[in-house]
């Protein structure tokens, strides 16, 4: 049957309510006994004219280079083929094929997560949303319509010009999905939140291919589900953002040396109280601490202040710290800032997140662990590290209960840190070491902050290493509200039976199909 077919078969089904479609997927689930082969999969699309295979240049293309996988962990695996969906209508199509197919897929956006498998399949299906990047501001300038396969820096080139922003990523590279799906801080977030709190509606290919916009007026459930529950409830193939006026920044990196640690880590606790105080809403600082084999190698602060002038008050004690290796800092728009450090394609990673409260202390002694920690990693080929401290003030958090929420369950009542930890190195027979002194990392880090009192439950999804509970670090209550919407939007549970990428719901547990099952 072609997959024309299929479409007039299996309508959008708009008129359905949802226990009628929950009675349809049942239906279809009873019959999926087996999982088909990613061959199989692929030869039950091959009608369709955006399907590409190993060693075309549109699956090349896609998989590494500019527009592939940044990670080589992501760029190393080889689905059996590749679809590129042009419209919503085409991410539909080929859902209800693979669906039908029992078919294990993977969805990639912007392939920026790191680990092996997040947006990637070995025997099964990717699909790639990358030719549908559209970026279209509405006449009254208020929305801004993105599709999932654009990056930010598609965004703002598009917005920039008509002095316009939007809350986004502070990367150019990255895509727009996995950031906003994953929560997405952002250089506006002190003044409307993260990405995530940012978006008026998502367009979902629900699994049984039926297109429903989500919004707080339209499926508020699965609006709120998707403000930082990743990919467990279908494919977001557009977001709508809301958009604000927005001219010229002042932004840059400063280039410290390592003597200047303490100095800078005290200072950016002192930040990170004047911005839960309210003291300015505009700035921003991510302070990254760089390693290499020699240990410490430099502190670097990338300052943002979203209004064009230079050097205010709360960043001016980073602005004037001396000595300075390089200073960047001018006058400038976003497009341009977020094209500084992008980070090349081509290296293997290793990331993880956590999280703790406000205290220099704190900050310096998850440093310290590090100095211990890293020594056997010291000799691989192509080692460096990072330890980016980013500021989440009360003043944050609080714009996260707006518009109905999200449910990252993060407590609005205190400053707290993300920390995003990173490895880059070049072999992957090194990846065993690298993933193992990462988790023996972390569980020092983790049962440190525990033992002071200052430790926080939440992990931030776009930076944490595979085996971290990213959802259950949001709570119970936010844990059984995610459970219960996806019930009600894939009873059928495809989005964890056949879907492995991402951070999913919950433990698994053998069913009487054979399929595991979130509980």
């Amino acid at each position: 049957m072609r997959i024309s077919t299929l479409i007039a078969v299996l309508p959008f089904a708009q008129g359905l309510n949802f226990g009628e479609r929950e009675t349809q997927f049942d239906s279809i689930g009873s019959k999926l006994q087996s999982r088909a082969t990613g061959a199989t999969c692929c030869w039950r699309l091959s009608t369709s004219s955006y399907v590409s295979y190993p060693g075309s240049p549109t699956f090349q293309s896609q998989q590494s280079g500019p527009a592939g996988y940044w990670s080589s962990n992501e760029a190393d695996i080889v689905s059996r083929c590749r679809i590129s969906p042009r419209n919503v209508a085409e991410v539909s199509e080929a859902v209800k094929v693979l669906v039908q197919s029992n078919c294990r897929f993977a969805v990639r956006g912007g392939g920026h997560m790191f680990w092996a498998g997040a947006a990637n399949i070995g025997d099964g299906v990717t699909i790639d949303l990358s030719q549908m990047d559209r970026v279209v501001v509405s006449r009254d300038r208020k929305l801004t319509a993105v599709g999932a396969g654009a990056r930010w820096q598609d965004v703002y080139s598009k917005l920039v010009p008509m002095n316009l922003s939007v809350v986004g990523g502070r990367v150019g590279t990255v895509g727009v999905s996995g950031l906003t799906l994953g929560g997405g801080n952002s250089h506006f977030a002190p003044r409307y939140g993260i990405a995530c709190d940012g978006v008026a509606n998502y367009e979902v290919v629900l699994a049984n291919g039926q297109r429903v916009v989500a919004s707080p007026y339209q499926h508020p459930d699965l609006y709120k589900a998707l403000r930082g529950g990743g990919n467990n409830f279908g494919i977001v193939t557009q977001f709508t953002l809301r958009t604000f006026e927005q001219g010229q920044i002042w932004g840059g990196f400063i280039l410290h040396p390592p003597n200047t640690t303490a100095e800078n880590l005290q200072r950016l606790q002192e930040f990170n109280t004047a911005s839960g105080n309210g003291l300015d809403s505009y700035a921003t600082n991510n302070q990254v601490h760089l390693y290499d084999a020699n240990g410490r190698s430099a502190v670097l602060n990338i300052l943002v202040n979203t209004r064009p002038v230079e050097n205010p008050e709360i960043l001016r004690p980073f602005s004037t710290l001396q000595p300075q290796i390089s200073n960047s800092m001018r006058i400038t728009d976003l497009s341009e800032m977020v094209t500084e450090g992008n980070p090349p394609n081509g290296a293997r990673n290793a990331w993880a997140s956590f999280s703790f409260a406000n205290n220099a202390t704190i900050l310096a002694h998850v440093l310290d662990l590090a100095d211990e920690a890293f020594r056997p990693l010291k000799t691989i080929s192509g080692f460096s590290a990072f330890f980016s401290f980013q500021a989440i003030s009360r003043e944050i958090i609080q714009h996260m209960s707006l518009h109905g929420g999200n449910v990252l369950g993060i407590d609005p009542n205190r400053n707290i840190f993300w920390l995003n930890y990173g490895v880059s190195y070049t072999n992957a027979a090194d990846d065993d070491l690298v993933y193992s002194t990462t988790r023996v990392y972390f569980d020092k880090v983790e049962q440190y902050t525990r033992s002071t009192g200052q430790h926080e439950p939440f992990i931030y999804m776009n930076y944490a290493l595979p085996t971290q509970r990213v959802i259950q670090s949001y709570g119970q209550e936010n844990v059984d509200f995610l459970r219960t919407v996806s019930r009600k939007y894939d009873p059928s549970r495809v989005f964890q039976r056949l879907v492995p990428g991402g951070f999913k719901l919950g433990p698994l547990r053998p069913s009487t199909d054979g399929d595991p099952v979130s509980i």
